[in-house]
Order: C-alpha cells, then structure tokens, then sequence
C-alpha cells in the first residue's frame, strides 16, 4: 500500500512539471509564445480581421468599395468605376479594351457596360441593357473585385475578344474618368489629317451614336472605333453644313479602304458595308470645298 502511494506521488509531481513548462494533458500542444497566442478573427469571406495581417494599414480608401478599380495582363487593359449608393445599391461602370499591334501601332477593341445593381452579400450581378445574355459577376474583397463574365463579347455588345474577366485592383477612391479610360493615342496619317484622333465608345448597350465635330480651315479631322470582322459598320452625314459638303472615307486596321480603292479611299456623305478586319478602324472627315464647318455624323455597328 505504502509502495502505490509513493508511485501516485512521484506520478502527480511529474504531471504538474509538464503543465509549467508549457504543455496541457489531454489536449492540443501549445507554445509559449505571446505573438501565436494572438487569436485570428475571421469574417464571413474567411477574411482576416483584427490582430497583426488583419488588414488595419489598409488605406480608408480600400476599407470601402466606392472608387477606381483597374485590371491589365496581357491584351487587356481593364477598368472599374463604382459608386456606392443608399439601399445597399451600387452604380458600376466597366470599361474593357482587348489591345493589339498593327503594323507597330496599337490598336484597341473596346466595350463598356453600366447600370445600377443590388449589393447582395459581397457579390453584385450586372446585366447590361439591351444584352440580357451577358452576365457580369463582380465579387468584391478588401481593395479589389473578382469579376466573372458570363457569355461572349458579342452578347454583351463588346468589341471583338474583349472580356471583362479578371481581378480589379483598387487603384482610387475617386472615380476618375481619365483613370478609367485611357486617352485615345494622337494617330497622324496624311498630311491634311489633324493629330487629335478621338475614339468613339458606344454608350452601354448602345450600337450606335452621333459625334459632332467641326473641320477647322481644310483640315481633316479622324475617329477612331473598334470593330470585328463580320460586323456591319454604317455611317452617316446627318448635319453636312451650311453647303452640305461634308463626307467622310474609312481605313481599316490592314490600311486598306472599305469604301473604295480610288486615291483616297472613297470619299462620300453615306456608307454601310460588311467589316473584313478585326480591330480599329479610322472615319476621316473632310470637307468637298468648305472650311471651318460644324457637322454631325451617326455612326453605328450591329
């Protein structure tokens, strides 16, 4: 009897030896550092929150989800602007370009989408007007949005091999236009051609809109739009001037014309035609004999 309580006692000192360096009987280990002691908390997402990595020396900035958001790897150059709204709404801007060389200039197939859309969670679904096929999933993050795109480009009304797809970093909290959309590159072919080429954009779920622009002295003036092969462009004078003399010629992405082989291209004041080429296509805009002439010009592509 005397022999098994010696054994107990010995057994009891043991056990309290191994409590006090650290180590718990009938359980997990643990180590004794203060820092591991740190509990992670995590939200909904699996996110961490709170404690050393939480995300506290993210900027106010990412903490929310208004601002710029952009996305560019390989041919694509991507932008996101979004603005939150009361009722756990959101406004969100998408504008897409698929970039590309032609003959060493760069060249872009663009698309755009917006509307206002419900907040569900972390996750919002855009549908563009006019292309209920397209589905777009953004799925947003502390600083940065996972977007998914369900259907093709054309059945979001894109330019050819433009997606929305990718991961959006923030960038700003400011929805800033000119972050958003890069400023069309100066494009300088012929000698009568002014160097401030602007590029048109359909408005979301629009194929077709009227720029207004004005020949200053007899200089022609260029625009600059993205298009695929199979498309049908048509373009139209619908504001010619006080002499009504305003036409126009079109250079496909290859320099080849459209409109016709003549020197120039082809010169008229109408045209609609069956695209060949993929990427972007130049509308030059010159006058018969008038200068200084106000004009309107509709342009579509289905």
């Amino acid at each position: 009897m005397l022999h098994k309580i010696v054994v107990l006692m010995i057994l009891t000192l043991f056990i309290s030896n191994i409590s006090a360096c650290g180590f718990k009987v009938g359980g997990n280990s643990q180590v004794g550092s203060k820092a591991n002691e740190t509990a992670v908390k995590k939200n909904s997402n699996g996110e961490s929150i709170g404690g050393a990595f939480s995300g506290e020396n993210i900027s106010s900035a990412q903490k929310t989800k208004t601002g710029t958001y952009r996305y560019k790897s390989g041919n694509y150059n991507n932008a996101i602007g979004v603005e939150e709204q009361s009722g756990n709404r959101l406004r969100i801007s998408i504008v897409a370009n698929y970039e590309y060389k032609v003959d060493g200039e760069w060249m872009a197939n663009s698309g755009s989408a917006s509307e206002v859309v419900a907040l569900k969670g972390d996750t919002a679904v855009l549908v563009p007007a006019d292309f209920p096929a397209c589905q777009i999933t953004l799925k947003f993050s502390v600083g940065k949005i996972i977007v998914k795109q369900k259907g093709t480009e054309t059945d979001c009304g894109f330019g050819g091999y433009t997606l929305a797809d990718g991961t959006y970093v923030k960038t700003s909290d400011e929805l800033n236009q000119n972050e958003m959309i890069d400023d069309a590159q100066p494009i300088t072919t012929g000698e009568n051609v002014t160097n401030d080429g602007e590029r048109i954009r359909f408005a979301a779920g629009k194929s077709s809109t009227v720029v207004s622009g004005k020949i200053t002295g007899d200089k022609e003036k260029i625009y600059t739009i993205g298009a695929r092969a199979g498309q049908t462009m048509t373009i139209k004078v619908t504001d010619g001037g006080i002499n009504n003399d305003v036409v126009f010629h079109i250079v496909a992405p290859d320099g080849s014309h459209p409109m016709g082989d003549e020197e120039g291209g082809g010169y008229d004041s109408a045209w609609s035609g069956k695209l060949k080429k993929s990427g972007d296509y130049k509308i030059v805009v010159g006058t018969i004999e008038s200068q200084n002439t106000p004009f309107k010009i509709q342009i579509g592509i289905r």
